[in-house]
């Protein structure tokens, strides 16, 4: 989950940011909005954004003065600035000062998502650098976990690479390779077994039939389902509920990443 702050003196402003991104990313956090440098400071202190969007045409402070500020303390942060004014001087200090995108307002929320999408693949191949190099950051963490949220609340859906790479706004290949090295086996594996898992809670609580249950954990053909299972645990899922009915529920399968 990548932090995004946003700091505007304009409240309309600010929400209709936070509208547009809420609605195309789920992988953001929107940290509460500033308005002053001080606030934008503690803000930043208080909860380490990697992602910074900035208005530099306040009346009361100086927006590339906050950002050298931020940045000084964040040096990783991603920053989109945000101006009414299209002047050279402008885009010059902003390309000068580093940032990923220059947005003039009122702002084409087209062009705020692809600047927004270029700052989270930004984060997340460092991410993926971090964890194939052993050093685990805070950030590969919530984007492992963004992953695993995602396939435990969508696991009955048809879900697959494709569609984590969607989300977390990285190619195919990153995401085999990041999910791989930081849960210890690959996404189609990890699916599985969560849903034998689940198939396993439903034959030991409840009265569902077998094909209920298959298309319940995401299997439309039953028949696949009862071999998959089968292979798995050993038994089929008519012998499982036999032996196991009634009993206390497994708990659920549940790779963290720590």
């Amino acid at each position: 989950m990548c932090r995004l702050l946003i700091v505007s003196d304009d409240l309309q402003e600010q929400l209709m940011l936070q509208k547009s991104i809420n609605d195309s990313f789920m992988n953001i956090k929107i940290l509460p909005p500033a308005t002053t440098e001080a606030e934008a400071l503690k803000i930043t202190e208080e909860f380490l954004p990697e992602i910074l969007l900035i208005s530099i045409d306040h009346i009361e402070i100086d927006g590339f003065i906050v950002k050298r500020k931020i940045v000084k303390s964040l040096p990783n942060i991603k920053v989109i600035i945000l101006t009414e004014h299209e002047s050279f001087q402008s885009l010059h200090q902003a390309l000068r000062c580093g940032v990923i995108d220059y947005l003039l307002t009122p702002v084409d929320f087209d062009e705020l998502k692809v600047a927004v999408d270029r700052c989270v693949r930004s984060l997340n191949q460092v991410s993926l650098m971090d964890v194939l190099n052993n050093k685990p950051t805070v950030l590969a963490k919530e984007q492992i976990n963004t992953m695993l949220d995602y396939i435990h609340e969508h696991y009955n859906e048809e879900i697959n690479l494709t569609t984590l790479a969607d989300i977390m706004h990285l190619n195919r290949h990153y995401v085999s390779r990041f999910f791989k090295e930081a849960v210890g086996m690959n996404f189609i594996d990890y699916l599985t077994a969560y849903r034998i898992e689940k198939a396993k809670q439903l034959l030991m609580k409840t009265e569902e039939s077998i094909t209920e249950i298959s298309g319940t954990v995401g299997y439309i053909d039953s028949t696949y389902f009862s071999k998959l299972f089968k292979k798995k645990v050993g038994q089929s899922p008519h012998q499982f509920r036999k032996q196991y009915h009634g009993e206390h529920t497994p708990a659920d399968l549940r790779i963290i990443y720590q």
